[in-house]
């Protein structure tokens, strides 16, 4: 027992030996804390967050080379200090909480998380190398936008090619021009397509820097309308690469157009060569080349076309079957009425569906028809078409969340007609689904049509096919689960994603209305850090004035009117449970 006991000792003296003596080490190797830290570097008490985020990829570095050594221990110490006592006690921890959107924050916190996670799993050196630079990388953008500090751009070298030859003896508006001059009729790259719209971007600098500015216009207008939308880039960079990365595309354009009315050249310049950039790096994606533009990729243009079909319908069709789904699940779920009877009231919400379908298909024809297709016009007509769809969601969501308890919806239908209730509300539920249909459908007609008229055809339908089957599925469940529901959760569910769904529809319709030139964008300082990513494509948030500001005094109403409705039906709940004791009252006397 004495033997037990002394090697016990033993050991835990060793451990604490060693706890010190380690401990030690780290605090001669850094400074443990963000005061100390910036103490013994000379940083001030108006210290930036990037004098922060300079600290923190230092002692990342340390914990990489803690780790590729070997030691775990001293990988999670410094961790653990990075979190705490340098991202947490410097302040820039509560910054981001109170500055930028929650999902900042949240995503700082799941990369420390990763971190951890793998030095605990003995995940490999390369493993924790990506996830500290990913830690890294997003604490600088944080940190940027606190500051104010405009991120620099990697412009790509502008080179000469084949397309600079053609563009010396003749300026082509359009791709069809272009590739019969070229003799690319039947087989190109998107690197092809991104050489002739550099060299449309090298003329409008020219006439920029000539002072004829509607000219440099009306180039940057010629990328976008006969090179970006009619060959298909836009459509495979939105369902190859995300929405987001098309609309953060299409949004440079405006900024480059924007600068030709009141900006200078430089601004002009910088904002161009941004955007050619861009091309050029989603071409090389899209041809599966490295960023040099060398190499075949590992992804065929067949694959690419398939995945760009696919998500396209997917992402499309969905915002569309939530919104009918949600209609139709309410619709059974509202009504007592016989199995003929609840067919007759979904006939409508069906009909509009259906009609939203064909006149998809008959706008699509219309617009190629006048010669509107892929122009400006068609912007236009998307982001009005946008603009209803917003006025009657907001009306349908507040109709919805004023019926939210049970005792209004039974005084509701009390105080109605069955006929009055089916021409009101059921109208008002038809033109919704259809305004979610045919926004949704022409807008995927149309993103098809290019593509169609290019290479890989058969992958065009199997992506759609791919995409229609999963979107039978999304409704099926949404039907079902809705249904399940009990009333009032269901109604303020619905009400709530009619009313997420019509502030998305307002930014998405009036960017629409700035790529159509009807409003011209501006993005300053304050807005400009809003990222680009999934997330706030489906939302319709996006960097810009015109956008975000209809968008905060939309949510700032219907969060006023949620809340005026729901005031009312607590009171009418409360009158109609007073008025019930009372009846009960009464009967037992």
């Amino acid at each position: 027992m004495k033997e037990k006991i002394r090697c016990v000792a033993i050991l835990t003296i060793a451990a604490v030996a060693y706890a010190s003596v380690h401990m030690t080490a780290l605090a001669a190797d850094y400074q443990a804390d963000w005061d100390t830290y910036r103490s013994e570097n000379g940083i001030p008490d108006a210290f930036a967050y990037n004098d922060v985020a300079d600290a923190i990829e230092t002692l990342l570095d340390e914990a990489d080379s803690a780790y590729a050594a070997g030691d775990s221990e001293r990988a999670l110490a410094i961790i653990a200090d990075v979190k705490n006592n340098y991202w947490g006690a410097s302040g820039f921890k509560i910054a981001m909480q109170k500055q930028l959107p929650s999902a900042s924050k949240k995503m700082a916190e799941a990369d420390f998380s990763a971190c951890n996670s793998i030095i605990k799993k003995g995940g490999t050196k390369d493993e924790f190398a990506t996830a500290k630079d990913i830690l890294a990388a997003d604490l600088r953008m944080s940190a940027n936008k606190l500051d104010g500090v405009e991120i620099e751009v990697e412009i790509a070298e502008e080179t000469d090619t084949d397309a600079t030859a053609l563009f010396n003896e003749t300026y082509y508006a359009t791709w069809e021009a272009y590739s019969m001059a070229a003799g690319l009729t039947d087989a190109w790259t998107w690197n092809n397509v991104a050489d002739a719209m550099a060299e449309v971007f090298r003329t409008a600098k020219t006439k920029y820097a000539q002072g004829d500015l509607m000219g440099a216009y009306d180039c940057i207008n010629d990328g976008y309308y006969g090179y970006y939308e009619t060959t298909g880039f836009e459509r495979n960079a939105m369902g190859y690469i995300s929405g987001a990365r098309k609309s953060e595309v299409e949004l440079q354009f405006s900024a480059c157009k924007a600068e030709t009315k009141g900006g200078t050249e430089e601004g002009f310049v910088r904002e161009v060569d941004i955007l050619r950039t861009m091309i050029r790096a989603d071409a090389n994606k899209l041809d599966g080349v490295d960023e040099s533009g060398d190499g075949a990729g590992s992804r065929s243009a067949g694959v690419a076309t398939f995945i760009a079909c696919f998500g396209i319908l997917l992402r499309e069709g969905f915002e569309a079957i939530l919104i009918v789904g949600a209609i139709i699940a309410y619709l059974i779920k509202t009504t007592d009425k016989s199995a003929d009877e609840r067919k007759k009231q979904l006939r409508p919400v069906y009909a509009g569906s259906i009609l939203g379908i064909v006149l998809s298909f008959v706008s699509a024809w219309l617009l190629n028809l006048l010669k509107l297709a892929n122009s400006a016009s068609q912007e236009v007509i998307e982001g009005v078409t946008a603009l209803i769809a917003v006025a009657v969601l907001f009306y349908v969501s507040n109709w919805m969340v004023s019926k939210s308890e049970s005792e209004a919806w039974d005084a509701y239908i009390k105080s109605k007609v069955s006929e009055a209730t089916a021409k009101g509300s059921s109208f008002a539920l038809a033109f919704t689904a259809f305004l979610a249909v045919y926004r949704e459908g022409a807008e995927v007609i149309l993103f098809y049509q290019p593509l169609l008229t290019g290479k890989n055809t058969d992958m065009v339908w199997l992506g759609f096919a791919a995409g229609c089957v999963c979107l039978v599925f999304v409704y099926v469940a949404i039907r079902v689960m809705s249904v399940r529901l009990p009333l009032k959760p269901f109604f303020l569910a619905t009400s709530v994603l009619m009313a997420i769904m019509s502030v998305a529809f307002l930014g998405g319709g009036i960017k629409e209305l700035i790529e159509g030139d009807v409003i011209t964008m501006t993005s300053p300082a304050w807005v400009s850090w809003i990222p680009s990513n999934s997330v706030l494509e489906v939302l319709g948030i996006y960097p810009c004035v015109q956008t975000v500001v209809p968008q905060l005094i939309l949510t700032a109403v219907t969060i006023a009117t949620f809340a005026y409705w729901l005031k009312k039906n607590r009171k009418l709940k409360a009158e109609m449970e007073e008025n019930a004791g009372k009846t009960a009252n009464t009967e037992s006397v």
